[in-house]
């Protein structure tokens, strides 16, 4: 909560400091730019210090940063944009080691990754609401400077209960990457998974309109029917409250519910559904009706999502793609403001409305369009990209063969046979075991079992002439038609 009462303290004190807007919106710039950007190329140190130490060292920088902008922010515009800056960074990294700090505590749990998802996004929902409310009121009876103060002290509580509560990670020597190393594998991993880059790709258009309908669109369309700001915070408390709602509920439901069809069927209701009323109504009633009604549909995105990177991305990388995803998805809200604007000032505002409606809509049919791709949302593990054949022809090929109860090794290079080598068993065996692949396994269990019965019926028929021959010997040596020692 401390950290919304931020997003009003700050802009607030830069207006009764220098009465411009246009510094309000350099500072909240500069500290959203370097939030996003920090969450991508700081991700490879928090992976080297590890998600607790991250949080608890972020938060308590936070705490002097919001301490110096309360002394300092009012002495000079520069410094404070510097202090915003720094305040953005650090703000990254300690939402970021949250985020992934929860992933173990999951697994530890057994917790289904969607439901503890869609209880966390109704907590900060919650928080979120709470936070604007407690704003006014604290900058009312405390000004600017106290409710900076009063941000700094939640981010120190912050910093205490984690060390509480999260328990230090149990110590393995693992060798890190060198920086850039690492940062190249977070983005060489979210370029070879086809599906975070499709959900990504969609966040940033949504994300781009969802913006200009926040800062341009519903402000416009308030001005122009009512003229009365109470409707803008109607209109946001209904989506916020739809959404706290509809978590409750995703959270109910998701183990039994397959994730592709909640996400299509929640932009479906609450997607487009929301711009295209502002176009077609001028009643704040039916407004904040169908806001409410969007927010409970689109309250099973971020669960749905969240569980999806989860599920996807290596634990130890989760910082890094993590960090990606968020700054490529939150990569069109600066431009969203820019082309709502422009739409608006060319167009007018129904027709911009209904230009964003149409992109919206078009941006979240993604999942339909892309439905073989987009269905292994549902799936806990990225299916391995196929090769082609002419990948195959011209790649390295080796072939482990059976037959008579020997291995055999064959290698092609380039389509030209290389040579057949003998393989003992045992190290045949231990190689196709190796590979996560049931087919594999399960001919591999077949030809153990075929070599276990061969053996079983060779021991019996060496059994059976020992027995024989015994016979013989006991009889004094009497003929029989066969050599007990003979085969039949």
């Amino acid at each position: 909560m401390g950290s919304r009462m931020t997003l009003f303290a700050i802009p607030w004190l830069v207006l009764v400091t220098t009465g411009s807007p246009v510094q309000v919106g350099l500072v909240t710039a500069a500290e959203t730019l370097t939030y996003v950007i920090s969450g991508v190329l700081a991700a490879p140190l928090q992976d080297r210090l590890g998600d607790r130490v991250t949080s608890i060292g972020s938060d308590l920088g936070s705490v002097a940063a919001l301490a110096a902008i309360a002394l300092f922010g009012q002495t000079d515009f520069t410094l404070l944009m510097v202090l915003a800056a720094v305040l953005g960074t650090l703000r990254a990294q300690a939402d970021r080691s949250k985020v992934t700090m929860l992933a173990p505590m999951m697994d530890v749990a057994g917790a289904d990754y969607a439901r503890v998802a869609a209880i966390r996004e109704s907590v900060l929902r919650s928080s979120t609401l709470l936070g604007s409310a407690l704003a006014g009121v604290v900058i009312v009876f405390f000004g600017a400077i106290g409710g900076i103060w009063i941000d700094a002290a939640s981010f120190a509580v912050a910093a205490v209960l984690v060390k509480i509560v999260a328990a230090p990670p149990v110590a393995v020597a693992e060798e890190k990457p060198p920086y850039f190393a690492a940062l190249s594998e977070g983005f060489a991993m979210f370029r070879h998974d086809r599906l975070l880059r499709a959900v990504t790709g969609m966040l940033f258009f949504t994300n781009l309109f969802n913006q200009a309908s926040t800062v341009v669109f519903i402000p416009l369309w308030v001005l122009s029917n009512m003229d009365d700001p109470a409707a803008l915070g109607a209109v946001a408390t209904a989506y916020a409250v739809g959404i706290i709602a509809g978590s409750f509920v995703v959270a109910w439901l998701t183990p039994i519910l397959k994730r592709y069809p909640m996400l299509v069927t929640g932009y479906l209701i609450g997607g487009a559904p929301r711009f295209l009323v502002l176009a077609l109504s001028d009643n704040l009633t039916v407004v904040v009706v169908v806001w409410l009604v969007s927010g409970i549909a689109m309250s099973s995105l971020n669960p749905t999502v969240a569980a999806m990177v989860y599920h996807r991305t290596p634990k130890k990388m989760l910082a890094r793609v993590g960090g990606i995803i968020t700054a490529v998805a939150f990569g069109g809200v600066p431009l969203g403001g820019i082309i709502g604007g422009l739409l608006v000032e060319s167009l007018g505002l129904v027709d911009a409305i209904l230009i964003a409606t149409a992109a919206y809509f078009m941006a979240s049919l993604s999942p339909v369009f892309g439905y073989h791709l987009w269905r292994e949302i549902d799936d806990s593990a990225p299916k391995q990209k196929q090769p082609w054949i002419g990948q195959v022809l011209a790649g390295l090929r080796i072939t482990f063969r059976y037959v008579g109860g020997e291995w055999t090794l064959s290698v092609w290079r380039r389509g030209r046979w290389l040579g057949k080598h003998s393989v003992e068993a045992k190290m045949a065996v231990n190689a196709l075991a190796r590979l996560e692949t049931e087919q594999v396994h399960a001919a591999l269990n077949e030809v153990l079992h075929h070599d276990r019965s061969l053996a079983e019926a060779q021991v019996r028929k060496a059994r059976q002439r020992i027995e024989a021959f015994g016979q013989y010997a006991a009889d004094g040596g009497v003929s029989y038609p066969y050599s007990p020692l003979e085969p039949r």
